[in-house]
């Protein structure tokens, strides 16, 4: 079984937020399974977490579940909808 779907789906702010992580200095791995959050990010020495929404969107059921396990074991997910927030996640600075 692979981490990696095909054809996942990316919500559309997603790339600008890379970019704008990418140029604080936040390093960004995109994954793709189910349920799993969008990105992996590393910067001044932790790692985070992150699930990308576009507007309004809400978690899917296997991204609540995933989000539960995560909380149980004290490892959180954060969820952004826009640069800034993703920005104040990993306590960088707006570009």
């Amino acid at each position: 079984m692979t981490l990696h779907r095909v054809a996942a789906r990316r919500d559309q702010n997603e790339k600008v937020i890379c970019e704008a992580l990418n140029r604080v200095g936040v390093v960004t791995w995109r994954i793709s399974a189910p349920g799993v959050p969008d990105l992996l990010c590393g910067h001044r020495g932790r790692w985070f977490l992150i699930e990308v929404k576009f507007k309004r969107a809400g978690l899917s059921p296997d991204q609540q579940r995933f989000h539960a396990v995560a909380a149980t074991l004290k490892l959180p997910v954060h969820t952004v909808r826009t640069v800034e927030e993703a920005l104040d996640v990993v306590g960088g600075v707006a570009p």
